[in-house]
């Protein structure tokens, strides 16, 4: 499997493209998908202001507030993904707010490192048909655990 991420930055943030490829690189191998292992595969990721994410997560998602992460996926779920044929696979587009995840890990007592890595490897389970479940959760912590 060859992960490409694109990353772009609407927001200051310290991080870089290579360190969101890690995440999904990594994230993406926990998940133990067979059928991605010769797939080409690509995702956005942008990072965007609260008022942004506010304005996208009211849009999408009917809540007018301010989040941590936003995905948007090309599949509906994990058997839709498994059945493309396609040797070039595009997941979908991850919004994040910096500002957002950056309090978060102040709260927590935790470093924006560490925090960015749990948030954003969260949003690439999205892409892939995740939805809040145990197993969801168990591959963000071994991707932060072994990355951060």
């Amino acid at each position: 499997m060859h992960v490409v991420v694109e990353y772009i930055g609407e927001t200051k943030t310290s991080f870089q493209e290579n360190f969101f490829q890690k995440i999904a690189e990594r994230t993406l191998e926990e998940c133990q998908f067979s059928f991605l292992r010769e797939k080409e595969i690509s995702l956005n990721v942008v990072a965007v202001s609260p008022e942004k994410i506010q304005e996208l997560n009211a849009k999408y998602r009917g809540k007018d507030s301010v989040t941590d992460v936003l995905s948007f996926g090309e599949y509906t779920d994990k058997d839709a993904l498994e059945q493309t044929a396609e040797e070039e696979v595009f997941l979908g587009e991850i919004f994040f707010c910096p500002v957002f995840i950056e309090k978060a890990a102040e709260e927590d007592d935790v470093l924006f490192e560490r925090e960015m890595t749990y948030i954003f490897s969260h949003g690439v389970l999205h892409l892939v048909g995740f939805d809040h479940e145990e197993e969801m959760f168990t591959i963000q912590e071994r991707v932060t655990d072994v990355l951060a």
